[in-house]
């Protein structure tokens, strides 16, 4: 049985040197009893160091000694900082298996390997383990040699004494051995390629089929877009009246207001004249036809009331006519009155009145376009309802002839709302309220104030008119006009007296620029620049006042 055995300790017959420096790696076998390293040429071991540490060397940076078997520090440069396993080094400290010292933080670093601790435990016959004499005869050929690697001649030696210790039989069972290795790594090895062969073949079949089908696949998802596309614009356009009117129907307000004429640079207020009896108690009715006003005296002041329709964009603003809030330039009312003075007109008061509102809420005028029968107004933010919906203004609308527009307004203002209540309801509201106001206000208590929704297309345009068949009539002016998409496209402003299928709507991009001068902010991109179209069919009247 064979035996192993650690070899006893003996005098070292030298040391292994491992240098790295800076890219360079070297192992040197040195047998000598005084050992000396540095840069120097006389050095029994070279090292390269970096030019600031080979400044600073006086001469070999250290010097090993071989005393009693075991090599120490003898002696080392102090002008560098040496160490020695991480720690400063000092004079006569032994160098053990495995020791290294660095020379600067940035090297060079040597490592030491005594050669009796290295030695190699080879099997001995009954006599026990020895050292294999080749590691000796390697070492001291090494230690003989010139060459900086002679690390190199050992491993080739103890190769070679290893190869001669093995049996013969051994060897061929291992040559077979590696034989089957090498057959059955090829075996698999070319079973693998064919493998791989056949699976990228599988692969590029699937994947032009997947790329075939992909293909196919978006072919279908557009033409199911297109599809789906067309049945939405047909949908849209069978059911646009009605979404539009669940939307944005609590939106559109009936506008309600009065006004008067006061004398100009006194501001009091224009009267009809007092009447005046005759003996029987009967009026005195005068001659003329028109009725005079005059500041003076006690009669009653000459008050006109008028109504429209405005719509709510966001902010509390409204839109609406000009003529609407100002509607005495279009009043015949007030233009077949004489006055002998020259009276100018007041608002008295303007109220909106929306949908689902018990209340009305008070309008304040803000701008009005001098060009474009348009205004603004705007309502307390604070008073205004959360309930009341924004209409979406669409400034770069493409409008075209024949597509569907869709209308919301009060037309023939409070009696149209009476007209759709129930026969002796009426006839009581007429006989309890005797003004508009007051009728409207029974109106708004009862939630009868809802808009008119009619459906028709465009027929003609014009720079600055869309011209519309959907019907609408007297207090239907400042209604949106909806477009195909869902948004407000014009605001209604007249209507054709001799053919009430011909509305006008100014476009509501002309309104935009008005808006923002009064303070709106629009969440819509800039508006565009109008389209030129068609010219408008003939004049037309105001169907608000």
């Amino acid at each position: 049985m064979q035996t192993f055995r650690k070899i006893t300790e003996r005098k070292s017959d030298g040391l292994v040197i491992h240098i790295s420096s800076l890219n360079d790696r070297s192992t040197e076998v040195v047998m000598r009893d005084r050992i000396t390293i540095g840069a120097a040429e006389e050095c029994d071991v070279k090292i390269r160091m970096t030019e600031a540490a080979a400044a600073k060397a006086t001469g070999p940076v250290i010097e090993l000694v071989r005393t009693n078997g075991v090599y120490r520090i003898a002696s080392y440069d102090s002008n560098l900082e040496v160490t020695l396993n991480g720690r400063p080094i000092r004079s006569n400290k032994a160098i053990d298996d495995g020791d290294e010292i660095w020379i600067g933080p940035s090297g060079p670093s040597i490592h030491f390997f005594p050669i009796q601790a290295t030695a190699a435990l080879v099997p001995g016959r009954r006599g026990g383990a020895h050292v294999a004499p080749f590691i000796e005869q390697a070492a001291m050929e090494a230690s003989a040699s010139s060459r900086r690697d002679d690390a190199k001649i050992f491993l080739r030696e103890f190769t070679r004494e290893l190869v001669r210790e093995i049996n013969p039989s051994t060897k061929i069972i291992a040559f077979a051995i590696l034989i089957l290795l090498v057959a059955g790594s090829l075996y698999i090895g070319f079973g693998l390629v064919s493998e791989l062969r056949r699976t990228r073949r599988i692969n590029d079949d699937l994947r032009a089929q997947t790329e075939a089908a992909k293909a196919e696949l978006e072919r279908t998802n557009k033409q199911l877009k297109v599809l789906g596309e067309s049945n939405n614009n047909i949908i849209r356009s069978l059911s646009l009246a009605a979404k539009l009117r669940a939307d944005y129907g609590s939106g559109v307000a009936l506008i309600f207001g009065s006004y008067m004429y006061v004398e100009a640079g006194t501001g009091r207020p224009l009267r009809y004249p007092e009447s005046q009896a005759n003996e029987s108690g009967n009026s005195i009715q005068s001659g003329s036809d028109s009725t005079t006003l005059t500041p003076e005296g006690n009669g009653e002041i000459a008050e006109y009331d008028f109504v429209g329709t405005g719509f709510h964009v966001g902010a509390g603003y409204l839109l609406t006519n000009r003529h609407v809030v100002q509607p005495w330039d279009a009043d015949d009312r007030a233009q077949s009155l004489n006055s002998t003075v020259r009276g100018q007109p007041r608002l008295r008061k303007l109220v909106a009145y929306f949908p689902d509102q018990s209340q009305p809420l008070a309008l304040k005028f803000k701008q009005a376009s001098r060009s474009d029968d348009v205004a603004v107004c705007t309502i307390d933010a604070k008073d205004l309802p959360e309930a009341v919906p924004v209409l979406p203004l669409e400034g770069d609308a493409n409008e075209v002839v024949g597509n569907m527009v869709v209308t919301m307004g009060y037309p023939n203002g409070p009696d149209r709302l009476l007209a759709l209540l129930e026969e002796n309801e009426a006839r009581g509201v007429l006989a309890r309220y005797g003004s508009v106001e007051a009728s409207l206000g029974y109106l708004a208590q009862t939630k009868h104030i809802q808009p008119l929704m009619t459906q028709g297309n465009i027929t003609d345009l014009n720079t600055r008119k869309i011209v519309y068949d959907a019907r609408t009539g007297e207090g239907g002016s400042g209604a949106p006009l909806f477009g195909p998409s869902g948004r407000v496209i014009g605001v209604t402003f007249a209507v054709f007296t001799e053919n009430t299928a011909s509305n006008f709507a100014v476009p509501v991009r002309y309104a935009l620029s008005l808006l923002e001068k009064a303070g709106w902010k629009a969440p819509e991109a800039p508006e565009s620049e109008p389209k030129e179209a068609s010219n408008a069919g003939p004049a037309s009247t105001h169907p608000g006042t």
